[in-house]
């Protein structure tokens, strides 16, 4: 495989895994590519923890993967209603 094929899959098995945590933690993924994703909060009433936790308190996250695989985290934009 080519250098750049390497790569792709690298970051593509980071952001899968990170996914897959958030998702065992009860985030949703509202959408997702091969290098980002925006995740929304956990549904406050599937866990224990959810509910304790104000409403708000979680917001929606942009999630992004870099060329070596690491992954960052930052603040979306607010969904619209």
């Amino acid at each position: 495989m080519s250098r750049e094929r390497d790569q792709e899959h690298l970051r593509r098995d980071a952001l899968t895994a990170f996914l897959d945590e958030r998702e065992r933690e009860g985030y949703r993924v509202e959408s997702h590519t091969h290098t980002q994703a925006v995740i929304g909060p956990p549904d406050r009433r599937r866990s224990l923890r959810g509910l304790l936790r104000k409403p708000g308190s979680l917001p929606r996250q942009v999630v992004s993967v870099d060329r070596d695989g690491h992954v960052s985290v930052g603040p979306a934009e607010p969904l619209r209603s």
